[in-house]
């Protein structure tokens, strides 16, 4: 009875062990910010579009001017205001569900409340020259959306 068993076993724990797969592919591989900080320190910004959960909120901000400045203040102008907030761009190697980029544009906004609505850690879904696309993606929600423009 032995010598069918051990085998047995042994056959059973060999289908079973090399059945068995990951979703997970390892570790993506953390992506260089320097290009997008480059591209968000160049010049002065506008919202283009700002969807926040589901509801379009863009005309809230026209007129308003952003400039990313290399020391992480995001000093925002216009309609008689001046705010100031912090902001970064970091890789980021979290698996999310959905899937996004593998850098986060980070922005914080202390006062006004009016600003708040983007404190955010976004990921960037694309960005060139005179265009940065941010998302916050939600599984189970409305997501948001902001995108800034190059004045």
């Amino acid at each position: 009875m032995k010598k069918f068993l051990i085998p047995a076993l042994f056959s059973v724990f060999a289908i079973a062990s090399t059945s068995c797969s990951s979703d997970d592919d390892g570790p993506r591989p953390n992506q260089d910010p320097t290009p997008a900080v480059t591209v968000a320190t160049q010049g002065t910004w506008n919202v283009a579009s700002f969807v926040d959960n589901g509801v379009d909120k863009t005309a809230d901000f026209a007129g308003f001017t952003f400039t990313f400045n290399a020391d992480n203040v995001v000093a925002v102008d216009g309609n008689g205001q001046t705010v100031a907030g912090t902001w970064s761009i970091v890789s980021d190697d979290d698996f999310d569900t959905p899937e996004d980029s593998n850098l986060d544009f980070n922005l914080f906004f202390q006062t006004p409340t009016t600003f708040r609505v983007f404190n955010e850690d976004w990921d960037i879904a694309t960005y060139t020259d005179t265009r940065i696309e941010l998302q916050d993606l939600d599984d189970d929600g409305p997501s948001d959306y902001l995108v800034f423009e190059r004045n």
